[in-house]
């Protein structure tokens, strides 16, 4: 077993042809994600708030209506058509963008463990996955935060460890169990991504 294969992480909920996003699939499957982060250790706090702070405006938005507000979709309907609030509009931006992050991350790092790299440092790859996904929408001060904290990333004989739950010699199996839970988180957010563009929400606005 490794940490993609327990039974309290949740695999994202791929999306039917309708392109809806359902709402507490979503949301617990995010909550798992959080705890991936914690394994890159403290320093990552702000990131791991980050995520947590957007999946409860998404858990706020839907607890004001749970029988409506069952996909993402329903809630950003609500907001553009009654201006209620902006709970679904920003938290699910930045958290599909988060998740962005994550999945580039992971991506790059089953490359170079495929590619037999012996490169054990992840700075790099934290680094490549932030260039690729949230530099762009960050202003100075918020990229200097990111700069520091990617220096204390953990080398990845530490991180594929603590997915593997502690138990040495699990490489190949993380990396496999990885694999499988990128299938499904994928398409999840190559699917709110189209949905925030078309909604005219995915700006290049840096905060």
């Amino acid at each position: 077993m490794t940490f993609f294969s327990k039974d309290n992480v949740k695999h994202f909920e791929v999306p039917g042809d309708d392109g809806k996003i359902d709402t507490l699939a979503l949301l617990e499957a995010a909550r798992g994600v959080v705890e991936m982060v914690s394994a890159f250790g403290k320093a990552f706090s702000p990131v791991k708030s980050d995520i947590n702070g957007n999946i409860e405006k998404l858990q706020k938005k839907y607890e004001m209506n749970k029988e409506l507000f069952i996909t993402i979709n329903a809630m950003l309907d609500d907001e553009f058509e009654n201006k209620s609030t902006d709970l679904a509009k920003v938290g699910g931006l930045w958290l599909t963008r988060g998740l962005n992050f994550l999945r580039t991350f992971m991506q790059i790092l089953i490359k170079e463990y495929r590619e037999g790299s012996k490169e054990e440092s992840m700075k790099h790859i934290i680094n490549a996955a932030y260039e690729a996904t949230l530099k762009k929408y960050h202003g100075f001060i918020v990229k200097k935060v990111f700069s520091g904290v990617s220096g204390f990333a953990p080398y990845r004989k530490d991180y594929l460890l603590k997915m593997a739950l502690g138990k040495e010699g699990q490489e190949e199996q993380v990396i496999k169990d990885m694999e499988a839970y990128l299938d499904t988180m994928s398409p999840v957010i190559d699917v709110m991504s189209q949905l925030y563009k078309d909604k005219g929400l995915d700006t290049d606005e840096k905060v």
